[in-house]
């Protein structure tokens, strides 16, 4: 049976700040809080919001330190997760992670197969997010995982995907600067990758899975095509793989969670067979820039520029999924219901 999928924009025009208060945890609710660019040189007070919802678990979509090095040694790296595991201990969160990364945390900006250091790079992530020794991720190149539960009946799979460990070179812009010209051209050469042959075969036995809810964690964006920056457009053909694997599947409605682009928006893409695609990017945590707007052919309302995150809500009694986005006060900017 067709899922019914309901968009609404809310757009918050008054001023007033509120200290967020202790959410009282609804228990027919599993909550899964998500965000993205976490500099560990500046002040984290979103996560007063963001622990005031008791979420059953959060997710850091890459951008979790920044430590881009170019030294054997990975020196700056290893002092960013020194000192964000000093944040994170002053902070005192009180909910269980999962992570994935992007370039700042996989070691340098932009960054793809190439990089030189990034099997000793991969060692500091699994080390500071204690990922358990007998943990798949320990024994295999690259950080892509399957995190799946059975909420009360609910079967909600999450395939957090590695963009960086095996993704080949981006095809540079004759234009930098210009309007969805700015860093990257989309890459002419078919035989390149985003996630390489082995992680390609993973992903599509995991998608091959029937579930209640999928939802694909990229750190870099799916569906947005607007820019000139790293996304899923500047490799096409590997865009319109996954688009196609989809299609392939059971899942009705996919939503993917994005994050590197220090702006959050929303964005939906009705594939060939009508299978119902969506994406959240939140972005970021604690590193907002103030930009213009962008061309979003595949979004819905503007971009958010300040500091975010979201979360997803599932309803263990009517098994809907309500997505939100919300500023650093806690206030919903952007919701999807699924």
């Amino acid at each position: 049976m067709k899922k019914l999928i309901f968009i609404t924009l809310f757009l918050f025009l008054s001023c007033e700040e509120n200290q967020p208060t202790q959410n009282i945890k609804d228990p027919n609710i599993y909550s899964i809080g998500f965000g993205s660019c976490l500099t560990q040189e500046r002040s984290m007070p979103i996560f007063n919001s963001i622990k005031s919802e008791n979420y059953d678990l959060f997710l850091m979509l890459g951008d979790n330190v920044y430590g881009d090095s170019e030294r054997e040694d990975l020196l700056e790296l290893r002092e960013a997760y020194d000192k964000q595991r000093e944040n994170f201990d002053s902070l005192n969160l009180n909910f269980p992670f999962e992570a994935i990364w992007d370039d700042h945390d996989y070691g340098l900006n932009d960054a793809g197969k190439e990089y030189a250091y990034k099997e000793d790079a991969e060692q500091l992530f699994l080390d500071f997010w204690n990922i358990p020794e007998d943990d798949i991720r320990r024994t295999r190149p690259g950080l892509y995982f399957e995190w799946i539960e059975n909420i009360d009946g609910i079967e909600v799979q999450m395939l957090f995907l590695d963009t960086r460990y095996f993704r080949d070179a981006l095809l540079p812009t004759d234009e930098r600067g210009a309007p969805g010209k700015e860093r990257y051209l989309p890459q002419t050469d078919t035989s390149t990758t985003m996630l390489g042959d082995v992680q390609w075969n993973w992903l599509e036995q995991k998608m091959a899975t029937e579930v209640d809810h999928r939802i694909i964690v990229s750190s870099i964006q799916f569906l947005a095509m607007g820019h000139g920056w790293e996304a899923w457009k500047t490799l096409p053909h590997e865009r319109q793989r996954l688009i196609d694997l989809i299609d392939q599947s059971s899942s009705d409605t996919v939503l993917f969670i994005s994050g590197d682009r220090h702006r959050a928006g929303l964005y939906q893409l009705s594939s060939d067979s009508g299978k119902n695609i969506f994406e959240m990017t939140s972005s970021s945590l604690n590193l907002s820039f103030t930009n213009d707007e962008e061309a979003g052919p595949l979004r819905i309302g503007p971009t958010f520029v300040d500091e975010n995150y979201g979360e997803i809500l599932l309803n263990k009694l009517t098994n809907e999924i309500i997505v939100n986005l919300k500023d650093n006060q806690g206030k919903v900017v952007q919701s999807l219901s699924l």
